[in-house]
């Protein structure tokens, strides 16, 4: 699917970016870092039911997309290179590996290409009504 930012949907949009830098949205837990209060704001709650856990080979790669709802991404197993590119354009690509958690806030490009086989919890936030599905593209 190709489409650009829901307007239903409260997601981050390039005017909010100031004080974010992609990075901020991937923290190394098992390094001590903490998630920033300036994104946990913008985190709606999680839905349980949605958890699910991935054991995937290095091919299995994730093309740049974003989400009408938060998703987040517990790297448990192997290497990958990930890429989060914000609304205003600014990207960074950067490895992760286990102990990450990436929190893919809503509106957020995200996307991965591993260096081996990988595994990971994927779980979202509770989907609004208005929220659209599956992986959603940016018409650049």
């Amino acid at each position: 699917m190709s489409d650009s930012i829901n307007p239903k949907i409260k997601a981050i949009a390039a005017d909010d970016c100031a004080d974010f830098t992609p990075r901020m949205f991937a923290v190394n837990h098992s390094a001590g870092e903490k998630l920033d209060a300036r994104v946990a704001q913008w985190l709606d709650p999680i839905e349980y039911k949605s958890v699910g856990c991935w054991y995937l080979d290095k091919n299995a790669k994730t093309e740049l997309h974003f989400h009408d709802f938060d998703e987040y991404w517990l790297w448990i197993k192997g290497r990958t290179e990930l890429t989060l590119r914000l609304p205003d354009g600014r990207a960074d690509t950067f490895e992760i590996g286990p102990g990450w958690i990436v929190y893919c806030v809503r509106g957020v490009e995200h996307g991965h290409t591993p260096a081996e086989d990988w595994g990971c919890y994927q779980f979202n936030s509770v989907v609004a009504a208005e929220a659209r599905g599956g992986h959603l593209h940016k018409n650049i």
